[in-house]
């Protein structure tokens, strides 16, 4: 005769014998899904012009920089960025520097299809801007 070790079993409570408390803490760990939903909303948000958390944007610029720089996936450094373009012609790029609501911004034109304003630190006094391999790298 074969001997049969028991195998315990770990029972769980779900459904309504479970505090509502304990599911929305489940549901927000395992829901994935949210932050797909969140990123989506910001990119909606950046491409119309908006900027996402908007009181944040007016206590640190420099976040509103990256969140821009980022979506057109970009990469923030110390003094600047850089800025895939590869499917741009180097005549079809123009940057414009500028104030709008008293904040400095940078206008990055692409033919007439394509505009985005970059808020930029203030107190810069000059921009360096290098098209290199099809990448805008800008440095101040």
């Amino acid at each position: 005769m074969e001997e049969w070790d028991e195998v315990d079993i770990e029972v769980s409570i779900t459904g309504l014998e479970v505090s509502p408390q304990h599911l929305h803490a489940a549901f927000e760990v395992t829901g994935d899904h949210l932050s797909e939903v969140r990123d989506r909303h910001k990119m909606v948000l950046v491409e119309a012009g908006a900027i996402p958390e908007s009181h944040i944007s007016d206590i640190a610029p420099e976040r509103r920089m990256a969140w821009i720089v980022e979506e057109m996936n970009g990469i923030p450094h110390g003094r600047g960025f850089s800025i895939p373009l590869l499917g741009a012609d180097e005549s079809q790029i123009k940057l414009f520097k500028g104030e709008i609501d008293g904040h400095s911004i940078l206008k990055l034109r692409i033919n007439s299809d394509f505009e985005r304003d970059i808020p930029i630190p203030a107190d810069i006094s000059s921009i360096q801007a290098k098209l290199e391999d099809k990448i805008l790298k800008l440095d101040w």
